[in-house]
């Protein structure tokens, strides 16, 4: 008995870490649709924000769709590369919110 209510409780605990991991990571994640707006704003004049299927543009930028959908393409490795300069991009300077929603938006263009 002692045994069975271990292995409950303990299944309880993995299961309530893991939803609330679920939810505390969709809420770091930001806001989709604020993103799509602030990409449409500022990013569509180099990049294709809307398109979401995953194609390479005859300009070599590629589309947001084609950027969330590369190998290993996650929020800490967006987060890092859109906080470093890069001498084909502008030097962006994104509040946390705007940053967090941007990457939102990019992420949930991704194909499992």
């Amino acid at each position: 008995m002692k045994m069975t209510l271990k292995v409950s409780l303990l299944s309880m605990g993995l299961t309530c870490c893991a939803l609330w991991g679920a939810t505390l990571q969709a809420t770091e994640l930001g806001d989709v649709d604020a993103g799509r707006q602030y990409a449409e704003q500022y990013c569509a004049g180099c990049h294709d924000v809307a398109t979401p299927n995953p194609m390479e543009t005859g300009s070599g930028i590629p589309t947001f769709a084609v950027v969330a959908n590369k190998p290993r393409v996650t929020r800490t490795s967006l987060v890092v590369w859109m906080q470093s300069s890069h001498p084909k991009m502008p030097n962006l300077m994104l509040e946390p919110q705007d940053l967090d929603n941007v990457i939102a938006y990019i992420l949930s263009l991704k194909k499992n």
